[in-house]
């Protein structure tokens, strides 16, 4: 990063209220912002904003400093005004799902969009609390570690790794490797639960508690997660 973006996005620190959202910005930036019906992207860096939108409309400006607003950051962008607001967000058309809420006013009209990695809600260690709709008996431990595409973790018996894939579209799982100890029946049985529910997984979202749902096409919970 240039050094004087990184003397802008200090100062900003600064001037916030040390909220969750005051203290992420530095790692905020850079994100891009996305609504549907019509579509539009913006794309906002230390350095500057970039709008484009389906009319082939393409818009930027240098980056300023965001106001805060209660929970909310608003941004000043070539387009109009964004609203992003540290909440979960799902896209209205893939059901994806982002850290945060915004809104852009563009001509005086309020479209709201999805925006952020969806890489940092995954990312990280969690504890499976129930496999395929029933909850894991006491000793039969599984557990979810996500980083930069690769997933680890304990599948009841064994240790486990392999990759996986985000898209605007959903979560995949690549061929998944395990070590090879023998242990009794049932902890046997749920490791094999476990290999096959990573198969069938295409879409991930979230309770209203914070807990991490993987789901199959048919919006089945295969793996439900704490942290």
């Amino acid at each position: 990063m240039p050094q004087g973006s990184a003397l802008v996005i200090a100062i900003l620190l600064s001037s916030l209220p040390h909220t969750a959202m005051a203290q992420d910005i530095a790692d905020l930036l850079p994100f891009t912002a996305r609504g549907n019906e019509p579509f539009w992207s913006l794309t906002v860096t230390p350095e500057g904003s970039g709008y484009t939108d389906m009319e082939g409309t393409t818009l930027d400006a240098p980056f300023t400093e965001p106001v805060t607003e209660g929970d909310s950051l608003l941004f000043s962008s070539p387009a109009g005004p964004l609203r992003l607001t540290q909440t979960l967000c799902r896209d209205s058309m893939s059901g994806m799902v982002y850290p945060y809420t915004v809104t852009l006013t563009r001509d005086g009209t309020d479209l709201p969009g999805c925006a952020g990695d969806p890489e940092r809600l995954l990312a990280g260690d969690w504890v499976v609390t129930t496999l395929d709709g029933t909850a894991l008996p006491k000793g039969n431990d599984v557990t979810l570690s996500f980083h930069s595409g690769r997933i680890t973790g304990l599948a009841a018996c064994n240790r486990y790794s392999g990759s996986y894939t985000l898209t605007g579209e959903g979560l995949t799982f690549g061929p998944i490797a395990g070590t090879r100890m023998a242990c009794p029946p049932p902890l046997m049985e749920t490791e094999s639960a476990v290999y096959a529910a990573f198969a069938r997984v295409t879409q991930f979202d979230f309770t209203p508690d914070g807990a991490l749902l993987l789901k199959s096409d048919e919006a089945t919970t295969l793996f439900t997660a704490t942290r």
